[in-house]
């Protein structure tokens, strides 16, 4: 095929672009009668041009020829041979460093080595690898050494493309911080035995609090009233701003990570979370950092709030859609003198029993 007509049907992926795929495939994959000759001939092979995309794609999430896995996770669970696996490496983006913190401290308690890294290393020596957010990276762990944590959101299935459901998959294990997300996944083809609810919460004694705490009431010129981090391409955010703005100084940040982040939250004296979508589940790894660093945390209702219910005492909650309820939820929380702190102490949260649950059913832990 020739270059030129190459990039007008595929993408620099190798994935078909959508009007080709519609007019070759149906919505099953299967060629469509006029192309079935091209596309996948008698002799049983498929096409070069489609080989790459369509064995993939044929992976998610059925069981088919083309793909052994089902049979060699079965193998690796009913003998057992994760049982030993002593080090743990946890691969995740930067703005979900939190969450792996929270898995390293637990993974530390169950006795493994835990190692967090930020990029994908060039090879795979340990025992086992915990990937946050996989379809971030180009490369990942063999399929035998790998567990997955998926974290975005299904009320809009877009992000749970064909290739992100084959990552799922295709690892040992797929973990999951909602009931809701679980019911989704399930739907998709994902075996139910596969999935492991993992909720978040926050985390007491975060190593980013000490330093937070030491920075609070020091003088900035980056102090604020208010303060926002996350994705600010989003007009629903941009509105809820534009009204917190006329009433309070507010920062807005798309991109702080560490202790960037810490420090900004630090001379904030109140952390808002807006969610994306109007029916978003709970942003529950921004929250959870937050409280974690002691900051205030005034955030909408969200569809799955009796999810939250060990936590939720710890952040003052407004209505959906209603950006006048947060101006007056910051109004008094700005008033309070001096302002309440979130208090973790003595706190027992979910993520340790349900993270010591999704290891032991792994047989992760049997020899140990």
């Amino acid at each position: 095929m020739a270059s030129p007509l190459k990039k007008i049907g595929f993408h620099a992926n190798g994935k078909p672009r959508a009007w080709l795929k519609s007019l070759v495939f149906d919505a099953q994959l299967a060629p469509r009668s006029l192309f079935k000759p091209w596309i996948w001939p008698k002799a049983g092979d498929i096409h070069p041009a489609f080989r790459s995309w369509l064995r993939l794609a044929l992976q998610n999430p059925a069981p088919s020829s083309l793909n052994d896995w089902p049979l060699r996770r079965q193998r690796i669970v009913d003998q057992k041979t994760l049982g030993s696996a002593g080090t743990l490496r946890i691969v995740c983006t930067r703005a979900t460093t939190f969450v792996a913190h929270a898995l390293e401290t637990h993974g530390h308690a169950l006795g493994f080595a835990v190692h967090i890294e930020h990029d994908m290393p060039e090879d795979f020596p340990e025992d086992l690898y915990l990937v946050i957010c996989p379809q971030m990276f180009s490369r990942l762990p063999p399929s035998e050494k790998r567990i997955v944590f998926q974290m975005e959101q299904s009320v809009h299935p877009r992000w749970f493309t064909p290739e992100y459901l084959n990552i799922l998959y295709n690892s040992v294990a797929v973990f999951d911080y909602s009931v809701q997300n679980i019911q989704f996944l399930t739907q998709q083809g994902i075996p139910a035995d596969m999935i492991f609810h993992v909720p978040l919460s926050p985390v007491p004694n975060y190593p980013g609090a000490e330093f937070s705490s030491a920075l609070t009431g020091s003088e900035s010129v980056n102090a604020c009233d208010v303060l926002f981090y996350g994705d600010l391409k989003n007009k629903r955010r941009q509105a809820f701003l534009k009204v917190l703005s006329e009433h309070f100084d507010v920062r807005a940040e798309r991109s702080l990570y560490g202790q960037d982040l810490w420090r900004a939250m630090a001379h904030a004296k109140v952390v808002v979370n807006i969610h994306y979508y109007e029916n978003a589940l709970l942003e529950s790894t921004r929250i959870c950092e937050c409280l974690s660093l002691g900051a205030r945390v005034i955030s909408e209702a969200a569809t799955d709030q009796d999810q939250h219910a060990d936590w939720e005492d710890l952040v003052v909650f407004t209505p959906i859609n209603d950006a006048q309820a947060m101006v007056q939820a910051i109004h008094q929380c700005l008033r309070q003198t001096p302002l309440a702190t979130p208090s973790l102490s003595d706190r027992a949260f979910r993520l340790g029993p349900s993270m010591e649950a999704a290891f032991r059913t792994l047989n992760l832990l049997v020899h140990r």
